[in-house]
């Protein structure tokens, strides 16, 4: 058994062989949603995988696919990312064009920023397996189909019935692809009709960089100042639910007003308060509205709303 410093030690030791590391992302703010369906994502996790494994420059460790934008965490040169990022756009711009959709992809820009210390990295980890569950109520970090989050410390999804794309036949292979070349790719993995995300991200590297699944498991709630650091890097709007906001602010009230009932404030404590929740924690005014029951026109003054 080893102890916590020997599992650190090791952790940094593959921290510095595996990296340079990266984030690479979009701006959902001036993207319009260009995914819609399940069929859509299903297109856009298998033309993200299909040009992961034709260019083997980059290794993904975990990645988010949102309805707007996206998040890639990323081991490789950064010029090689940022061509990861184009040959990915380039294989979804075509096969969501086949279907009719008219999409503005000029604002589909990726930025990208290093990662440069295993903690940071961590917790980049932990910001984009939590973005989904951060944006929409019905999931979990876990249970979000379109990222890696799904795949981290879960046995189980090990043990699906993961198919060699050479084993579905090539005019099937083909069909499910979106791409010609199949035996390119062949070591790809599908589970049914939806690509296998151990089969191109790297799953095992990201797992490696956390002392155990505790140690990941507890990053997940309580990392809450390192999330407004990614934030506000990002420029992400929200990165904390309403129940980790509200946690949020209870310490807050009980640490300056020595009461944590947000019910019992005055209205100008209500209004200090909402200062540090934007500011500090990036909170969006309809947030604030809900926790603190301030009027959303006070709230639109002291925080006007960026216009697109």
């Amino acid at each position: 058994m080893w102890t916590f410093a020997e599992k650190e030690r090791e952790c940094e030791r593959r921290f510095e062989k595996s990296g340079p590391f990266w984030h690479l992302y979009t701006d959902g703010r001036i993207m319009e949603d260009f995914l819609y369906t399940e069929e859509d994502f299903k297109i856009a996790m298998t033309a993200l995988a299909v040009a992961t494994i034709l260019f083997r420059k980059v290794r993904i460790i975990t990645f988010e696919l949102m309805s707007n934008h996206i998040h890639l965490i990323l081991s490789g040169e950064a010029e090689d990312c940022l061509e990861l990022f184009d040959k990915f756009k380039v294989r979804l711009r075509r096969v969501l064009k086949t279907n009719g959709r008219v999409i503005y992809w000029d604002t589909f820009k990726a930025d990208i920023l290093p990662v440069e210390t295993l903690n940071a990295l961590r917790n980049e980890i932990i910001y984009v397996n939590r973005n989904a569950f951060v944006a929409d109520p019905r999931f979990t970090p876990f249970s979000y189909p379109w990222g890696g989050g799904c795949a981290y410390f879960l046995p189980s999804f090990h043990r699906l019935p993961a198919k060699p794309l050479k084993e579905s036949g090539f005019n099937k292979a083909r069909e499910m692809t979106r791409f010609r070349e199949v035996r390119m790719i062949e070591e790809m993995k599908f589970v049914g009709d939806i690509a296998y995300i151990p089969s191109f991200c790297r799953i095992d590297i990201g797992e490696s960089m956390f002392r155990d699944a505790r140690s990941y498991f507890n990053s997940l709630t309580r990392n809450a100042e390192a999330f407004s650091q990614i934030a506000q890097r990002l420029k992400d709007s929200v990165f904390l639910t309403d129940d980790e906001m509200y946690a949020a602010a209870t310490m807050y009230a009980e640490k300056t007003y020595g009461n944590r009932q947000l019910t019992l404030l005055t209205s100008e404590q209500k209004i200090q308060m909402s200062k540090e929740l934007h500011f500090k924690y990036n909170a969006s005014n309809q947030q604030i509205r809900r926790l603190l029951k301030l009027d959303i026109g006070i709230l639109n003054e002291l925080f006007p709303q960026q216009s697109s």
